[in-house]
């Protein structure tokens, strides 16, 4: 692992800031109405403004909030598993969270008990899923992976069923969470999910060089005095509640955790005191123009409507995951 400078991390992070910067700049500018920027910051009551205040910059920051959250909660993940496919979608974290916020819904919860709900079952879902994939005192990758799996299938399962029993507009709601979708919210809401979401990333920050001794394993963690369980433990509780606030504001978004921690591990080493920042970063800025494209590219068109924004990661996100699956394949 090469030396980290604090040089590189400024510089590395603040060209990252740059480029979150301008996508929100295009999204906030981009959509099926134009607005004239300087109208809209002039006068508070004009058309522009509404679009922009109202409509374009809470979705805006959600986008950002919800793509930090994934990228870094994703990195988070695959260092302390040690495993480049461990994201939240894949371990069933995001459905166990989904699963939450679906009982929540059925139960006509206000949004803070959704997300208080999407927390907890996320958090309980990686409990039980380490309970059930753990070996004889070890964790196996595969096991792992397939414990995810079909925890997966069983929340999903749940799910539907729930949503074969609430109203029509209950029903409408938790097609739109299991597709991934961003719309507009109240500057509260946003708060609320920016806190916890913050919060977590905030804990994972702090704890990345010590991410970097986990990475090794545990023997040696326990060589150099480190509590490896307690240290993962309070990693794996910031990571839920980024995962309970991303899905009970925007449902099931997948690839932004899988694939943007392995753009900038390849670009930047596995150094996790700038993996953590960067990949959320990265995430922030994907997150954002994905939802760009996903507000505009069927708008103007005969079919007259938005993409969810899953749809749009999963297009983009697959086909970057296979081209660079491929290339650090003829790097070993």
């Amino acid at each position: 692992m090469k030396r980290l400078t604090f040089k590189k991390w400024i510089v590395t992070n603040s060209m990252l800031l740059l480029l979150l910067a301008a996508s929100i700049g295009f999204a906030l500018l981009t959509g099926a109405e134009k607005i004239d920027l300087a109208s809209a910051l002039r006068g508070s009551n004009s058309r522009d403004a509404a679009i922009l205040f109202t409509s374009r910059l809470p979705r805006v920051l959600i986008a950002a909030i919800v793509g930090l959250s994934l990228a870094s909660a994703g990195g988070a993940f695959q260092a302390l598993l040690r495993n480049p496919l461990a994201d939240p979608f894949i371990l069933g974290v995001s459905g166990g969270a989904a699963l939450g916020s679906v009982l929540a819904i059925g139960l006509h919860l206000p949004f803070e008990s959704i997300f208080i709900a999407a927390f907890l079952a996320a958090f309980l879902s990686i409990l039980l899923i380490f309970a059930v994939a753990r070996t004889r005192g070890r964790l196996p990758v595969h096991t792992l992976l397939l414990t995810g799996v079909i925890f997966n299938a069983f929340c999903f399962a749940l799910i539907l069923f729930i949503n074969a029993v609430v109203t029509m507009e209950q029903a409408y709601q938790i097609i739109f969470l299991l597709v991934g979708n961003l719309e507009a919210t109240d500057y509260k809401t946003i708060g609320i999910v920016a806190f916890f979401a913050l919060g977590g990333f905030l804990v994972i920050m702090l704890l990345a060089q010590k991410m970097n001794i986990l990475s090794l394993g545990d023997e040696e963690a326990h060589q150099l005095g480190m509590n490896a369980s307690q240290i993962r433990f309070l990693i794996f509780v910031a990571c839920s509640l980024m995962v309970g606030a991303s899905v009970a504001v925007s449902g099931l978004i997948g690839f932004v955790g899988l694939f943007i921690p392995h753009i900038i591990r390849l670009i930047f080493g596995p150094d996790h005191r700038l993996l953590i920042p960067a990949a959320g970063l990265l995430g922030a800025a994907f997150l954002v123009g994905s939802d760009a494209l996903s507000r505009t590219l069927l708008i103007n068109t005969s079919y007259g409507t938005e993409l969810p924004v899953g749809v749009v990661t999963a297009l983009i996100g697959a086909p970057c995951f296979v081209y660079l699956l491929k290339r650090q394949q003829k790097m070993i």
